[in-house]
Order: C-alpha cells, then sequence, then structure tokens
C-alpha cells in the first residue's frame, strides 16, 4: 500500500510537469527566428520604373497579400492583364521575400522599398511588406507594431515610404496586422498604434493592407478611429477579400484621405493567393 501510495504522489507531479513541459516545447519550436525589431534592418531596395509618365491626376492603387509569393507567375500575369490592375502607380504587397519583390519589380518596371518582418521556419526565407511605385520612392521606414510577446510571437510591421508625383508627395503604408490585433490583451493594439502613426504625419496618407479585420466589428473599429486622422476606406463595400475553406472574409483595404473622387474594387478571378487584389482608383484633390 505504501508503494502504491508512492507511485499515485510521483504520478501526481509528474503528469504536470510532463504536460508543462510538452507546451514548453511547442511554444520554442513556433518561436520565431531571427530578430526583426531594428527599425532600419533587414531593408532592401531597388529602382526598375525608369522616367515616370506624365501626371493626370489620377493614382491607381492596388494591395495584395500574395501568400509567401507561392504563385509569383500567376500574381504577375494578373497585374499585367487585368484592366483594373493594369499598370498601377503603387503595389503594396504583404508575405513577400526579397527574390519575389525583386522579380516582380523588374518585370513590371518598379522601384520598392521591402521590410521582411519574420522568418518562416518551413521555408527557410524572411517574409514581410513591400512597397512597389512607378513613381520616385523616398525616405523609407519600418514601423515596428505592438507585440506583447516580443521574442515568442511573430514580429509585425509596417511599411512606410514617400512617393513623389510630380511636385506632390504622398505617404504610403503597406500594412500587415496581426491575426488578434483586436483583442485587447496589451494597453495599446497595432491598430490604435497605426492610427497614431498616421495621425503624427501632415503628408497625404495612403494606407493599404492585409489589417486581418476577421469580423465585422473590427472592420467598424478600425473605420472609426482612421476617420479621426482624415482617412477614409476606398474599399468599403467592395465584398470579401480573403477565401479558404469555404471562409469569406473581407481582410484587406485601402485608406486615404482628400480624395476628390473614386473608384475602387476586388479582382477574384485569380487563384495565385488566398487573398484576392483590391484597388482603388483616386482623382486626387490638391496635397499640398
Amino acid at each position: 500500500m505504501h508503494v502504491r501510495r508512492q507511485e499515485l504522489k510521483i504520478l501526481f507531479f509528474a503528469v504536470p510537469l510532463v504536460l508543462l513541459a510538452l507546451l514548453f516545447g511547442l511554444a520554442v519550436s513556433r518561436r520565431p527566428i531571427g530578430d526583426f525589431s531594428d527599425p532600419d534592418k533587414p531593408f532592401y531596395e531597388g529602382y526598375y520604373a525608369g522616367a515616370p509618365a506624365k501626371f493626370e491626376g489620377g493614382l491607381l492603387v492596388v494591395a495584395w497579400n500574395l501568400h509567401y509569393a507561392e504563385k509569383l507567375d500567376q500574381a504577375i500575369a494578373t497585374l499585367e492583364n487585368v484592366p483594373e490592375l493594369q499598370d498601377a502607380d503603387v503595389l503594396l504587397l504583404q508575405e513577400m521575400d526579397i527574390e519575389g519583390v525583386e522579380t516582380l519589380a523588374q518585370r513590371l518596371h518598379y522601384n520598392y522599398v521591402f521590410y521582411p518582418a519574420a522568418f518562416h521556419r518551413v521555408r527557410k526565407e524572411e517574409y514581410g511588406n513591400a512597397i512597389l511605385s512607378k513613381w520616385p520612392i523616398s525616405h523609407p521606414a519600418k514601423i515596428l507594431l505592438p507585440n506583447w510577446l516580443p521574442g515568442w510571437l511573430q514580429s509585425r510591421n509596417a511599411a512606410r515610404a514617400t512617393i513623389s508625383v510630380e511636385n506632390t508627395e504622398f505617404l504610403v503604408y503597406s500594412v500587415h496586422l496581426d491575426t488578434v490585433w483586436m483583442v485587447p490583451v496589451w494597453a495599446l493594439t497595432q491598430g490604435e498604434f497605426l492610427v497614431e502613426e498616421v495621425g503624427n504625419e501632415n503628408k497625404f496618407v495612403i494606407l493599404g493592407g492585409d489589417f486581418n479585420t476577421w469580423n465585422p466589428s473590427g472592420i467598424a473599429t478600425l473605420e472609426r478611429r482612421l476617420s479621426k486622422v482624415g482617412l477614409e476606406r476606398l474599399t468599403k463595400g467592395t465584398g470579401y477579400t480573403f477565401e479558404s475553406s469555404g471562409m469569406r472574409l473581407t481582410l484587406d483595404h485601402i485608406f486615404s484621405g482628400e480624395v476628390l473622387e473614386y473608384q475602387a474594387g476586388v479582382f477574384r478571378d485569380t487563384d495565385a493567393s488566398d487573398h484576392y487584389p483590391v484597388w482603388a482608383d483616386m482623382v486626387m484633390s490638391d496635397a499640398d
């Protein structure tokens, strides 16, 4: 009987320890590789756009999460051949690697800046956010988004750059928020942080990308907060932008301000990614 009690005591303490060890091992195995907290690097840039065309007052912006650039040739063909996306002035791309950004920029003749945000364990590549422009691009910056468990949860950032269109400068952001940014688990959510960042600027702003707004209240919150800094969701009413396993979600958006008029939409006749490209064709007011 004494031996039996000893065995039960051992099991009582050993089982939780084993479970804790398993959970710790799982956490370690999923821990992001690499430190992406440096505001200046890693960073890549390239210049392939050539001389810009004459500005006619309109700006076509496309935002697209390309799912690790798995089907890059299909994505390039879509951007080349679909009238709504063709010759976009600005591309805001997420989940890109440097090879994909460089290839796309060379083939479609764009200037670009690219900031990786994380290292993918399986693919052995750095992935992040890119801004590509037919116009001169300058003053690149990486906006580090809040992470309530740094070193354990995947880091997130927004790429920022200035696009010079003749005598007007536009401040452009390519954004990829966390899937749980809408859950208030830290004092300052990524969405709130982004609003504060944009609100501190006095230039014309274009903000686009994958915001991971997986429910309608998240979209409403984002719209309400960004409206306070003068930005409107140009892609409002265009419908779902993500489709997988029967789910249809509106995760991707383009915001801007001081637009005289615009058209916007989602192009869904492509399987280059589990996200669909969103676009906004804007007639700009005087941004000076």
